[in-house]
């Protein structure tokens, strides 16, 4: 079975929200992705906007429940969208000669901002599971975060080698503009991947980088 990581909208402040858990919320996946999180969902959010919960986790092997600890991040999403428009420049610097996500960053404000709830969030409770611990992963989520936010991280020549461990690019895969994406005869199958990379996919409403479905 896939891991799969969302990108959370909810109107209370929590992290790893559920309409189960949490008495009235309003709860909106805005997108998906398979056994990655998205870049520009880590642009949303600096390292000061994680935390830490137990939660209730079900043993694969037994069937026993426990508790466990999870990270994420958390910010209101005015103050996301403002940190985005920061760090989409720190993130192309990343991986040079790809193209402009400028286009993309417009499209996912304007999901943000459509959401009309007050906060955003990540749920990587699955792709946590990969590493030896959660502090493994939450250690690895700040470096990322730290480096897109704009810090110097000593000896790290490549920050893509980092940036990799939470979200596999393909080499060859460009930032193109949505338009250009599926208008260009030249798209590669790489190119698609690319976008899910950047951005996710749908997860329960339709999304403007993703071509509408023919009725």
């Amino acid at each position: 079975m896939a891991r799969l990581a969302f990108l959370l909208a909810c109107d209370q402040e929590t992290i790893y929200p559920s309409v189960e858990a949490d008495e009235g919320i309003t709860l909106k996946a805005l997108a998906v992705d398979e056994e990655n999180i998205p870049l520009l969902w880590l642009c949303l959010f600096g390292t000061e906007q994680l935390y830490q919960a137990e939660m209730v986790a079900t043993d694969a092997e037994g069937g026993e429940e426990e508790m466990t600890q999870l990270t994420a991040p958390l910010a209101k999403v005015t103050d996301a969208i403002a940190r985005l428009e920061r760090t989409v420049p720190r993130l192309e610097a990343a991986y040079p000669g790809r193209g402009s996500l400028s286009n993309h960053k417009d499209l996912l404000i304007q999901v943000l901002r459509a959401s009309g709830l007050e906060y955003v969030t990540i749920d990587a409770a699955d792709i946590s599971e990969v590493f030896e611990s959660d502090e493994d992963f939450a250690d690895l989520l700040a470096v990322c975060l730290d480096y897109l936010n704009g810090a110097d991280l000593e000896g790290l020549d490549d920050p893509s080698e980092i940036l990799s461990t939470l979200c596999d690019l393909p080499e060859d895969g460009r930032f193109l503009p949505i338009p250009e994406l599926y208008s260009n005869p030249d798209t590669t199958e790489s190119d698609l991947i690319t976008l899910c990379r950047i951005l996710g996919t749908e997860a329960e409403i339709p999304l403007p980088w993703e071509p509408a479905e023919e009725a």
